[in-house]
């Protein structure tokens, strides 16, 4: 069963990568204490052979309840990967049957999954043969259209699916277009467990006036930079310019005990547009922050703003 932990109606930070890793998942955390967070989408294999990709999965415990995000096509892999992990204190695992990217699918993972009814629920039942942990998934509308997702879940949930995040639109629009809520709504009439609608939510407010039938929402790409995103629009407004800054500063100096100064500098860039942006001379302010190279010179711009 799924932890009672989870408030109601479900609110939570989508696995991105390169976005949701400690540092970001802790600021995200320290602004909202119920939401759920999951780690940066990674490769199974990476886990089981490479100490680098292990080290994205590190986690405190304050940002709890956490869910490690996971890939592959190998069943026994999944079940060797998630028997490995469970006792690190993680909520639980969720499976990527969504990522559109071109290399993932040529190789047979994430989205690609849609198409392999089989295979998919293989590796769920893998995965919950390996740990008594909650296994979840993240997926899609469909390939090209919505009309096998009710079969296709409940086939996961036969598998041992406890939970699903669907976002709102197929494999072959990719990111373009307008998210579809509608067959998620159907989705959710056909089954009993959870089911989580994500795609082009711009905040609570937007989230929870999409709610409908559903079990929660999920926001991905307007949370970078904008930890903020789970507050009510009333509150947001609220927010100062300095409020912002400082909150960036705490970002990144919490990402600076994971990375050294130069990587810290060059990843925390895809970050300042969230942070600053509505906000004059946002554009010359960003331009600075881009250019400099140390700590100190960071904090001494970003602070000069306010």
């Amino acid at each position: 069963m799924l932890p009672g932990t989870f408030t109601s109606p479900i609110a939570a930070l989508a696995p991105m990568d390169g976005y949701t890793d400690p540092a970001y998942r802790q600021i995200v955390r320290q602004l909202n204490p119920d939401v759920v967070l999951y780690s940066e989408f990674t490769n199974i294999h990476g886990i089981e052979h490479s100490e680098q990709v292990r080290k994205r999965l590190v986690f405190d415990v304050s940002e709890l309840p956490y869910f490690i995000q996971i890939f592959g096509n190998d069943p026994a892999g999944f079940g060797k990967t998630v028997e490995s992990l469970q006792d690190t204190g993680v909520t639980g695992f969720d499976i990527n049957m969504g990522c559109p990217s071109k290399k993932i699918v040529k190789a047979n993972t994430g989205g690609s999954l849609m198409k392999d009814r089989d295979l998919a629920c293989r590796i769920v039942e893998a995965c919950c043969k390996a740990t008594r942990l909650p296994i979840t998934v993240k997926t899609r509308l469909g390939w090209s259209d919505a009309e096998q997702l009710i079969d296709f879940v409940k086939a996961l949930i036969d598998a041992g699916t406890q939970m699903v995040s669907i976002h709102g639109r197929t494999y072959r629009q990719k990111y373009k277009g307008e998210a579809n809520w509608e067959p998620i709504y159907e989705l959710k009439r056909a089954v009993a467990i959870p089911v989580i609608g994500n795609g082009d939510i711009k905040g609570r407010d937007d989230g929870l006036s999409r709610l409908r039938n559903l079990d929660g929402y999920m926001i991905g790409r307007n949370a970078i930079g904008n930890p903020w995103v789970f507050w009510s629009d009333e509150k947001r407004a609220e927010i100062t310019l300095k409020d912002k800054i400082e909150k960036m500063l705490a970002h990144f100096q919490l990402l600076r005990r994971y990375k050294d100064e130069h990587i810290a500098l060059i990843e925390f860039r895809k970050h300042l547009s969230g942070y600053i942006n509505g906000f004059n001379g946002a554009k010359s302010l960003r331009a600075l922050l881009m250019k400099s190279t140390t700590d100190k010179e960071f904090t001494q711009v970003a602070r000069s703003s306010c």
